[in-house]
């Protein structure tokens, strides 16, 4: 039997110590926001099957264009064609989840640039919320393991804080105040959440080794994550990843510990917690 790595035991540790989502996420609309083409199907394709099975509105973002992510077996296009091509796979996953062509969205910011586009990105991001008022957001982590991963979680909070700091001094002044959504944050990759954001630079993906997983094992007993179960649209999540044929080499490496269970994992997120110190510069 192969050895897995540290990175998959740390998976199924945050597992096996999740909370019940119980049914949180069967109510309320939703705003799914995702750095690449891929990410939303990855850790949040049952979240949006589950709302769309429960006739509740989905709209999903696309902040970049993925231009710079081909793992497929076939030659390499260019990025031009790559982008292309990766979305048309993002819009057929989200039909086999059941999003409609309307409430899909596609920012097309520069692949692996979020970082120096943020604050368009918060303005997008911002602008996209109080279009579809969604009941709950969810987006990646901001200790995920890729920098647009964090760079989308950033602005997103910002977004977030800047709306309901708009809201207080509204009912404060007595013009009424716009409800607040809640804000989820998932991983992608099964190694996220070993390190703290300060701990990470621009590199995607750092191997684990088994001392920081040890290290990093009472953070889940403190900031227990939710699980979502649900067997029944495993099918619906398989022939999603199924459509990003462009992504296939990536997907079915460690990834696949996260995307191909009947479980998805996720974490109440406070906007206001993004440090400063996190917080970069637009350019």
């Amino acid at each position: 039997m192969a050895r897995l790595p540290s990175s998959v035991w740390w998976y199924r540790a945050r597992r096996a110590l999740a909370r019940s989502a119980g049914d949180r996420f069967a109510l309320g609309s939703a705003l799914v926001l995702a750095p690449h083409p891929d990410d939303e199907t990855i850790a949040c394709g049952l979240v949006i099957a589950t709302k769309v099975a429960h006739d509740l509105n989905v709209t999903v973002a696309v902040a970049s264009d993925g231009r710079l992510g081909w793992f497929s077996a076939d030659p390499a296009p260019d990025g031009t064609e790559i982008a292309a091509i990766r979305s048309v796979e993002w819009s057929n996953a989200l039909r086999a989840l059941g999003v409609s062509s309307e409430s899909q969205r596609q920012f097309s910011l520069p692949d692996q640039g979020l970082a120096h586009a943020e604050a368009d990105l918060e303005q997008r991001v911002g602008a996209l919320i109080d279009e579809v008022l969604p009941d709950q957001v969810f987006v990646t982590a901001p200790d995920d393991l890729h920098p647009d991963h964090r760079a989308l979680a950033r602005a997103t909070c910002r977004a977030l804080a800047s709306r309901a700091a708009a809201a207080a001094s509204a009912d404060a002044s007595g013009t009424g105040a716009a409800r607040q959504p809640e804000l989820y944050a998932y991983r992608v990759y099964p190694a996220a959440g070993i390190w703290r954001q300060d701990e990470l630079g621009d590199e995607v993906a750092p191997r684990p080794t088994a001392q920081a997983v040890a290290r990093a094992l009472p953070r889940l007993l403190t900031h227990r994550e939710f699980v979502l179960r649900a067997p029944d649209l495993v099918a619906a999540k398989h022939a999603a990843v199924a459509a990003h044929a462009s992504q296939r080499g990536l997907l079915d490496g460690e990834l696949r510990f996260v995307w191909d269970r009947d479980i998805e994992l996720f974490t109440r997120l406070d906007p206001g917690l993004v440090a400063p110190s996190q917080r970069r510069p637009p350019g």
